[in-house]
């Protein structure tokens, strides 16, 4: 995340987070530092009537903790050699990326710059094995370890393995309606005497004018330094670890298509707020309104109006107002935000459509700010407010259940800090990778149109002061009553055993408590066993994949939960006996990038559950290296 203060024209102050910078910072683990950079202006400023404010900064110093902080941006003053050399192959990837798009030319020169002579490399992509999944509209397959090396060496061993992972491509194409992209991640990096070798993370895709491509593999290099001077690396080996391809004729109609535009009614001059994004908004909105530049609002979907359609609620930050859009008979919409009288103006995380009063229409609940907001709707999409609750938790999500079997849907709200007033009270989860210095989640007992606080009293406090994004609740042990998971950042989660109405934290217990940063969760029964599986949404990071391995890391510590928490998703099969299986890398689906939301959902309608992940993180519009 990269944060900008202008108080142009003299000074600009940028904050580096550890959780998105590029350098060794990457790896998250909570560390800020700072920069303060004395701009000269590139001409006079224009003379104006009022004085020039003199502000009295100067870069001359630096306290010795931001010159402490400094120093992590820079991996030789760690002595962190890994990624010395992860930033030097890194650069040797993006010239080949650069490279195969400027044409055959650039690219022989440059793989005469990235390889020795010598270089030899198994084929890039194996002959195709037998399908894993062949529906008509995707054929996909993989395959393990290519031992065997091609007989070419150099560069001419390389292209010979990149236009191999064309070949599926250039088939009946010509050139001109062949377009193929391809991006690397380096997961690894093992020091050796005279070389290394890093495990990379290989993503390849391109289209003609009959089939669309996406192929995935884990490559292992070895790389030597250069005989030229300031040079990165040069490889020198390169082994296929592991292949995936998949394909889909472009004839077949895509399973999803983005439809936003059409919905909307939005055109080129269309100036709907929506179309904006954080970077725009927040340098033009009170700060107080735009502190989560992560963009973390909700949305709720459901027929507020009667008409058989389902329609749209969108959360926003605070200074814009939340929208309702009503669904109409051509899949067009309506902005409703107004009439319905919910266009709230504070910022909004989170919300449910869900019958509050068993009036057969559905209310509304927000968690806005610290706020828990409760309105009523007439049954024709106007709604009122009716109640609300105060707590000190800033909410991130809401979840509803009838948790005691009373007939009235129950709210149950996932705090993530602190609000007093305009102040937020974030401070740094301690410990970073196992945080219990959050805020309370609440259970609310709906009375109807009252609700009251009966998180303590059904047992619902117990390790209840984490971050928390998101709870999901279901009947995994099949007792016949709900059972609550809820998925917390910097640290362990929470399962929660409903036991007649009283909930106890079995978690640990089950094996799912999966130390990470949990910002999504939703149950599936993905294997057809008749037991509800779970699925967490955490954080994958190649930087905290390198150095978490490393042994100059956290020295006489136990370094296996940071290296749990850069892993990934999570993948639980139960077992149906109160315990979990742990399968996440057998079933592939750790690689979920910067997981914020994931749901099981049976996309090709084929009776299997399969999984849609949202991910990314904040990119602003001069560096897009975070993504």
């Amino acid at each position: 995340m990269k944060i900008e203060l202008r108080m142009q024209p003299f000074i600009r102050a940028e904050a580096f987070c550890e959780r998105c910078s590029r350098s060794l910072s990457k790896l998250c683990l909570g560390i800020v530092s700072a920069t303060f950079t004395l701009l000269t202006p590139a001409a006079e400023p224009e003379t104006t009537d009022q004085p020039v404010p003199i502000l009295g900064l100067s870069s001359k110093t630096l306290t010795p903790e931001v010159s402490r902080e400094l120093d992590h941006l820079d991996p030789r003053k760690g002595g962190w050699i890994t990624e010395v050399i992860n930033d030097g192959t890194g650069l040797q990837w993006d010239r080949l990326s650069q490279a195969m798009r400027e044409g055959q030319g650039t690219l022989e020169e440059h793989l005469t710059r990235m390889l020795l002579p010598s270089f030899t490399c198994t084929p890039l992509r194996p002959p195709p094995s037998q399908a894993v999944l062949e529906d008509g509209a995707l054929r996909v397959w993989r395959t393990q370890a290519i031992e065997e090396p091609l007989s070419s060496t150099g560069k001419e061993a390389m292209l010979k393995g990149l236009k191999g992972l064309q070949a599926p491509l250039e088939s009946g194409a010509r050139n001109s309606d062949i377009s193929f992209e391809m991006h690397f991640k380096t997961t690894r990096v093992h020091l050796d005497q005279n070389s290394s070798k890093t495990i990379v993370a290989v993503e390849s895709h391109g289209q003609n004018d009959q089939i669309i491509l996406q192929q995935h593999a884990t490559w292992e290099c070895t790389w030597v330094p250069s005989r030229t001077a300031g040079e990165p690396p040069v490889m020198t080996s390169l082994k296929v670890l592991s292949f995936e391809e998949v394909t889909s004729p472009r004839r077949q109609t895509p399973w999803l298509t983005d439809s936003t535009a059409a919905v909307m009614g939005w055109n080129h001059s269309s100036e709907d707020s929506l179309l904006r994004g954080i970077d725009h908004w927040r340098k033009r909105l009170d700060w107080r309104f735009t502190l989560d530049v992560t963009g973390p609002h909700g949305l709720a979907i459901g027929d507020v109006n009667g008409d058989g359609l389902e329609d749209l609620y969108v959360c926003e930050p605070g200074g814009l107002p939340n929208r309702l859009f009503l669904q109409r008979a051509d899949g067009t919409v309506l902005d409703a935000s107004v009439a319905s009288a919910v266009n709230h103006l504070e910022p909004t995380a989170g919300a449910l459509l869900v019958d509050l009063d068993n009036d057969r229409d559905l209310d509304l609940a927000m968690g806005s700010g610290r706020y828990l907001l409760f309105f009523a709707n007439d049954g024709k999409g106007h709604f009122e407010r009716r109640t609300f609750f105060t707590s000190d938790s800033v909410f991130r999500s809401l979840s509803a259940i009838d948790f005691d079997n009373d007939g009235l849907l129950d709210i149950y709200a996932c705090g993530y800090y602190a609000r007093s007033g305009d102040r937020l009270g974030l401070g740094r989860p301690i410990p970073y990778h196992d945080a219990n210095n959050g805020v309370q989640n609440y259970l609310l007992k709906n009375l109807g149109w009252e609700f009251k606080d009966v998180t303590g009293e059904v047992g619902l406090g117990e390790n209840n002061t984490r971050f928390s994004y998101a709870a999901a609740w279901e009947d995994f042990d099949n007792d016949g009553d709900p059972d609550l998971y809820v998925a917390n950042d910097f640290g362990r989660n929470n399962l929660f055993l409903n036991e007649e109405g009283h909930f106890r934290d079995i978690a640990a217990l089950a094996g799912v408590e999966d130390l990470s940063a949990g910002m999504s969760v939703t149950w599936g029964d993905y294997n057809r066993d008749g037991w509800m599986d779970l699925y967490i949404g955490n954080m994958f990071s190649s930087a905290g994949n390198r150095i978490a391995f490393q042994r100059q890391y956290r020295p006489g510590e136990d370094s296996s939960k940071f290296q749990r928490h850069a892993r990934g998703n999570s993948l639980f099969a139960n077992q149906g006996n109160g315990h979990f299986l742990d399968v996440s890398e057998e079933a592939g689906v750790t690689l979920g990038r910067w997981a914020w939301g994931s749901n099981f959902v049976d996309i090709n309608n084929d009776g299997w559950e399969d999984l849609l992940i949202a991910n990314g993180m904040v990119t602003g519009s001069d560096d897009t290296g975070d993504l």
